[in-house]
């Protein structure tokens, strides 16, 4: 058991030393790829005084060119706001035009549903609450009546009826 014990312990220690060797490789290709400041900005010197200013000129020259050329170029194609406000008055119009087209259609549609109840009610109304004077349905003679209980001071403690002889 202690043989197999010091040969575990044995190997865990090659494997330790392997993984170490590897990790060493790693970080030196790890370093290599890293540049350095000196690498990334190349050689910058600072700059003197007329560099600076003969710079700032430069930069402003080309400012007031680019503006001159926004300036020409608005003046000469420039935008027609009349006729875009024409063309937002007549989308406005059209939207409002279909807004009442819809409010006409939904009042048509309801002036023909009153009218449809107003028709049922007078079909209704056609027919007669008195009950000796309404039509009656087909078949009505043949249809279960409900017979009516009579009331308890009728019945006798037998169920039958008080007054009635078989």
């Amino acid at each position: 058991m202690k043989q197999i014990i010091g040969d575990v312990v044995k190997g865990l220690a090659k494997i330790g030393e392997e993984t170490g060797k590897e990790m060493v490789k790693e970080v030196a290709k790890i370093g290599e790829t890293i540049i350095s400041g000196e690498e990334l900005l190349g050689d910058i010197k600072p700059m003197t005084d007329e560099e600076m200013t003969k710079k700032n000129m430069e930069e402003e020259r080309k400012k007031q060119e680019e503006l001159q050329k926004l300036r020409s170029q608005m003046q000469e194609k420039g935008r027609n706001v009349e006729d875009e406000v024409k063309q937002i008055r007549k989308e406005k119009e059209k939207e409002e035009q279909q807004e009442k087209q819809k409010e006409a259609e939904e009042k048509r549609r309801a002036a023909e549903e009153r009218q449809r109840q107003a028709q049922a009610g007078v079909e209704e109304g056609a027919i007669s609450t008195n009950p000796a004077k309404q039509k009656k349905s087909r078949g009505s003679a043949f249809a279960n009546k409900k017979k009516q209980q009579p009331d308890q001071s009728q019945m006798s403690q037998t169920q039958e009826f008080k007054g009635k002889i078989d």
